[in-house]
């Protein structure tokens, strides 16, 4: 869905299919790898998989979003995050690099050196606090796995509510730039 052209053998979701409001996991695959399976079993799967009420809401989701034009919408979004996202690199050190595909974003966070602020799994260092504190006063709540900030505004959102997220946005990362100082 995100490279023209490109077929996955794997697709994986999860809570998209039901907006969040059940929990839903799915995998699809293709025929090969799936007859694959049929001989040589995982024995694994999903907990909240093929339960008629679950799949009647992900039915409902898939087919709202198909007559809402959704995906034009993400389209839009994703514009204007790809732009918002490379002007925050470019104004703050202490963005690396950002990317977004639709409208999943996410920044990786530096210190002044360049070096990340910490590796996954590590204890949070102080820079890391300056960020969860400088998104609460800021009004933002959202997905920061130090080093990584993700940017995953909802689907509803308006460009209006989209650029007071990211001068929001603006006002952590300044926050981060003047306590690297």
């Amino acid at each position: 869905q995100h490279f023209p052209g490109v077929v996955p053998d794997i697709l994986t979701s999860a809570k998209g299919l039901s907006s969040s409001v059940l929990p839903l996991g799915m995998i699809g695959m293709r025929q090969k790898i799936k007859d694959f399976f049929e001989t040589a079993p995982l024995g694994w799967g999903a907990t909240y998989a093929n339960h008629p009420v679950l799949l009647a809401c992900a039915y409902e989701v898939v087919k709202k979003n198909l007559l809402l034009d959704t995906e034009s919408k993400v389209l839009k979004i994703e514009k204007i995050m790809l732009r918002e996202i490379d002007g925050l690199v470019q104004r703050h050190p202490c963005v690396m690099q950002g990317r977004a595909i639709g409208a999943f974003g996410c920044l990786d966070l530096v210190r002044k050196d360049g070096s990340s602020l910490n590796l996954l799994g590590q204890d949070l260092p102080k820079e890391a606090l300056v960020v969860k504190q400088s998104l609460a006063k800021n009004g933002l709540i959202g997905l920061f796995r130090s080093p990584m900030l993700h940017i995953c505004p909802p689907l509803v959102i308006n460009e209006e509510e989209l650029m007071d997220m990211f001068s929001r946005l603006e006002s952590v990362l300044t926050d981060l730039d003047n306590a690297l100082e």
